[in-house]
């Protein structure tokens, strides 16, 4: 059995509760643990006490977007080198500079591809994952 403190963790930053427990339960399921934050403000917050293998970023959020949040993030020598997945509906998200886009609404094995390929990890398990193939091709 996995040691829980081997699990990649995923931060996941989105203003709609039901989109952050959705997700949340989806990488749970996967084996990933998960933190999560309502908007940028709350997600700088929560990485200046830790700092996940990965984050999942909603662009058009009240309080800090997640436009703002990046550019604070990339300015920071310590974060900006995590991974970021980016999930929304703005078609102006090709303009931010992101590991992966996922339009909403959202593509679960879309979603989990960009996660297993980008997600930073040294547990071999989760490193397999990234490189595992479909049963389909």
């Amino acid at each position: 059995m996995e040691d829980s403190s081997a699990k990649p963790v995923i931060l996941v930053v989105d203003d709609d509760t039901k989109c952050r427990e959705a997700l949340s339960e989806l990488l749970a399921r996967e084996g990933y643990e998960v933190a999560c934050a309502e908007n940028g403000h709350d997600a700088l917050d929560y990485l200046s006490r830790s700092l996940p293998s990965l984050i999942i970023l909603d662009l058009m959020m009240p309080v800090m977007s997640g436009w703002e949040f990046r550019k604070q993030q990339l300015s920071d020598p310590r974060l900006n080198s995590l991974p970021l997945v980016i999930t929304t509906a703005s078609a102006l998200a090709h303009e931010i500079d992101a590991d992966a886009v996922v339009p909403k609404p959202i593509d679960f094995a879309v979603l989990m591809t960009a996660v297993r390929k980008n997600c930073k990890t040294t547990n071999p398990f989760f490193q397999s994952m990234g490189r595992r193939r479909s049963p389909t091709g």
